[in-house]
């Protein structure tokens, strides 16, 4: 009969011998779920994600400014209401300088006119207005309403001319519009900044 202690001895060498087989099984498994890694392959798409990445940024910024271009343009094309004028008077268009095609007044030529205006009170005045008088106004006397000054530009309105009111509001509406390829370009910019700071 064996002693106990050769029984222990015995029961301990099978424990280890299993437990041995099991690390062995645990490790082939490992090795079965992961891959080589020099055996594996990296497929890149043509062209990059960074081109694309790239294209899609400028492409929604030129959307966005491109937007706000028509906006500003539609405003100002709905022009001024001469009912809104402070004071009157008769404006002499000495010369003019054809401004555009993209500008800060929107797409499109629009001409910068010199006008002389005596006022209804009598004073004289010598303005640069854009985007109020044309080159056909050269010589001719037009009235004009003075609706103060906005920044250093005089703000005038032509007593012929008819405002477009829903000309404003489409532009407003294409502005507001416009804000949402701007946050899009913002966050993505923030986005492209942070990415390269890693």
């Amino acid at each position: 009969m064996e002693s106990q202690d050769d029984r222990i001895a015995k029961r301990l060498a099978e424990i280890g011998e299993q437990d041995e087989a099991l690390r062995r099984e645990s490790a082939e498994r490992r090795a079965a779920a992961e891959p080589d890694p020099a055996a594996q392959v990296v497929r890149r798409r043509p062209g990059g994600g960074a081109l694309r990445s790239a294209g899609f940024l400028i492409s929604v910024v030129l959307l966005a400014a491109g937007m706000l271009g028509v906006a500003v343009t539609f405003t100002r094309l709905a022009g001024k209401d001469f009912a809104d004028a402070e004071r009157t008077g008769q404006a002499a268009v000495t010369s003019c300088d054809q401004r555009g095609p993209i500008s800060n007044r929107g797409f499109g030529y629009w001409d910068s006119c010199v006008a002389t205006i005596t006022w209804d009170d009598g004073q004289v005045s010598r303005a640069t207005v854009g985007a109020i008088f044309t080159r056909a106004d050269v010589g001719n006397s037009v009235r004009v309403g003075d609706l103060g000054k906005y920044r250093t530009s005089e703000q005038l309105a032509r007593d012929d001319a008819s405002p477009r009111p829903w000309l404003a509001w489409i532009g407003y509406l294409i502005a507001v519009l416009a804000f949402l390829p701007a946050i899009i370009a913002i966050f993505l910019i923030r986005a492209l900044l942070r990415f390269r700071r890693r």
